[in-house]
C-alpha cells in the first residue's frame, strides 16, 4: 500500500495567532476543530486543494515528547498560489517576516519565502502558467 495524501501538522505555541495568519494570508478555512467548544487544541485548515493541521505544541503528544514549535526550520512547506505579490503583501500586513521577496526562477516559477508566526518557513510559489 502506498500513501495517498501528505498532511502536514504545525505544532504551535500560539494556535489562535497562527490560525489567523493562515486565514488572512492564504484564505484558509477551518474544516475541523477539537474540542468543539472552548480553546482549540487542534484545527484543520483547508488551503486551496490541500489541508494543514495546527496543534498546540506545548504539551506532550501521544508518543510522549513535547513537539516544540519551529525555532528555525528543517522543513519548508510549499504553497502554490495564484497571486504571489498579493500573498507577500498580506503576509507583511500580518507582521510576518519575508526573508526573500518574489523572484523569478529559471524553471518558470516565481517564488518567495515567508515565515509564519511559529517560525515555519513557507516557500510560496506562483507557477508561470497562471
Amino acid at each position: 500500500m502506498t500513501g495517498r495524501e501528505l498532511f502536514p501538522i504545525i505544532h504551535c505555541a500560539d494556535l489562535p495567532a497562527t490560525c489567523a495568519f493562515y486565514e488572512r494570508v492564504f484564505r484558509a478555512v477551518q474544516t475541523y476543530r477539537f474540542p468543539e467548544t472552548g480553546e482549540p487544541a487542534y484545527l484543520v485548515l483547508q488551503v486551496g486543494d490541500g489541508q494543514l493541521g495546527l496543534g498546540v505544541g506545548t504539551t506532550a503528544a501521544l508518543y510522549g515528547d513535547t513537539p516544540l514549535p519551529a525555532t528555525g526550520h528543517a522543513v519548508d512547506l510549499c504553497v502554490y498560489v495564484e497571486d504571489l505579490p498579493a500573498v507577500v503583501e498580506a503576509a507583511r500586513r500580518s507582521g510576518a517576516a519575508v526573508p526573500l521577496d518574489a523572484q523569478d526562477m529559471p524553471w518558470g516559477e516565481t517564488v518567495a519565502y515567508v515565515r509564519d508566526p511559529e517560525g515555519t518557513m513557507l516557500l510560496v510559489v506562483q507557477s508561470g502558467q497562471e
